[in-house]
């Protein structure tokens, strides 16, 4: 009777040792912790800018759930300064990874300027609903406008800046070959060239970097020595100074596309007048803009004022 008492014992204490090792791993398999999703916006590309001309924006789309989970549900809103958020996409899935590209139409659809921010913001959640976000924002920025650009004639020994260019914040430069802000030494970056001269009826102009001084005249001595020429055309527009200071973002890109740079453009503005507006292109890039002339004064030690808004 002992023996069957025990033996009874033995085999009780068992199955509950196998109930509870049993009860133990399925509370493991149940307890499991899956990662959230991994999700990826645009090559991981995270900020951009464009003109306000942009028509579309492509949002490449990489969503991959843990191991066993499953992608369920792709979410992109849309939200422009000064505007209200839209849902652009709200999409189920069933796949443990999607990889879709969704385009964004903006012509049309919404009004864009110069300084806007277009946020895309992105999220994904899986079958646990666990879920993931990024971001895109796109800075909309057709043009640059430099500050008021002071240039000093040949012989002006108080302002010795006599060139200028579009690139690192409308930068200029002076000639020689020794001191700071040298042109030489930023050929590539150099636009405009400024001048003044008493033949003809040229006095205050603006040339081309590749302009054909003649030898001896001009700045034929200093852009000789230059390892490189960027060429500049120029064209006369009937643009006022006010509606010069009025033109910004789509404003702006549609003033330009009303000038015709295959005809009647020319390498020097000549005897530059106050509040004059010209065209100009630069041809290493196709870049536009316009630049309004301030009050010239006359002569060689004389100086002058620009104002320049370019294309981006």
């Amino acid at each position: 009777m002992k023996k069957l008492v025990k033996s009874m014992f033995m085999l009780s204490a068992l199955t509950a040792s196998v109930l509870f090792t049993s009860c133990g791993d399925d509370a493991k398999v149940e307890d499991k912790t899956y990662a959230a999703p991994t999700l990826r916006v645009n090559d991981g590309v995270r900020s951009s800018s464009s003109a306000a001309t942009l028509a579309t924006v492509s949002l490449k789309v990489e969503a991959t759930a843990d191991t066993d989970r499953k992608i369920k549900k792709i979410t992109v809103t849309r939200a422009v300064t000064d505007q209200s958020t839209s849902t652009i996409i709200d999409s189920t899935y069933d796949a443990a990874s999607v990889v879709r590209t969704y385009e964004d139409q903006i012509a049309g659809n919404i009004v864009i300027n110069d300084g806007d921010k277009i946020t895309y913001l992105v999220k994904i959640e899986d079958d646990k609903g666990k879920t993931a976000s990024d971001s895109l924002v796109i800075t909309i920025a057709s043009m640059a406008t430099s500050p008021q650009l002071l240039l000093g004639a040949p012989s002006n020994t108080t302002n010795d800046y006599r060139f200028f260019g579009v690139a690192d914040g409308f930068r200029k430069y002076r000639a020689g070959a020794t001191g700071i802000d040298l042109a030489r030494a930023n050929s590539s970056k150099v636009d405009f060239v400024f001048f003044y001269s008493t033949a003809g009826s040229v006095q205050n102009a603006l040339y081309s970097p590749d302009y054909p001084f003649a030898s001896g005249e001009g700045w034929n001595a200093e852009i000789s020595n230059w390892p490189s020429k960027n060429n500049t055309l120029f064209k006369a527009t009937t643009i006022t100074s006010s509606e010069f200071d009025a033109l910004q973002g789509s404003t702006f890109l549609t003033e330009l596309a009303t000038i015709d740079f295959s005809v009647g453009t020319v390498n020097k503005m000549s005897n530059l007048s106050v509040n004059q507006v010209f065209a100009f292109i630069r041809k290493s890039d196709g870049k536009r803009g316009f630049i309004l002339v301030g009050n010239p004064s006359a002569g060689a030690t004389g100086q002058i004022l620009l104002v320049c808004k370019a294309e981006l």
